[in-house]
């Protein structure tokens, strides 16, 4: 069961793409699974412009999804093993299907999303085929910079 061992995948900044919806993490579970602990998303617009709806999903049918590799970094101590999870950031192609888990609309000037799970509230993903994602959709014209961070145990 997840829950030992804490840790954090991080973006680099991203400028947003505008009328788009994009994926910024995907986390794949290894074993024992992964429990997502919080969540983090970020934007610097530089005027008040319509704001990015950010969802966080599970994926329902993957297909071939494609990004950046990221490593899991640990947030405790170096006698932390390393996370069984793998991750993509920024992703170029998206999974076929999602089911949205929960959604926010943020204000792209300055805006932030920061939520720590409620415990034995928090959203897993037990399962290798079970994949959790944190995605964006923008308006027209709409292209703030962002950096997101999703948290998990396992």
């Amino acid at each position: 069961m997840p829950g030992n061992y804490a840790y954090t995948v991080t973006t680099a900044k991203i400028t947003l793409t505008a009328s788009a919806t994009k994926s910024l993490i995907l986390l794949a579970p290894g074993t024992p699974g992964l429990r997502l602990t919080e969540l983090g998303v970020s934007l610097d617009g530089s005027s008040a412009l319509q704001g990015v709806q950010i969802d966080l999903y599970r994926v329902a049918t993957l297909g071939s999804p494609a990004g950046s590799s990221a490593t899991p970094a640990k947030l405790t101590d170096d006698s932390t093993p390393a996370a069984t999870a793998t991750a993509l950031t920024a992703l170029s192609a998206e999974p076929t299907s999602v089911t949205i888990l929960r959604s926010w609309m943020v204000s792209p000037f300055g805006g932030l999303l920061a939520l720590q799970e409620v415990l034995d509230r928090e959203v897993g993903a037990i399962t290798s085929g079970s994949r959790l994602g944190l995605r964006y959709t923008t308006a027209s014209g709409v292209t703030p910079g962002c950096v997101a961070y999703m948290g998990f145990t396992e």
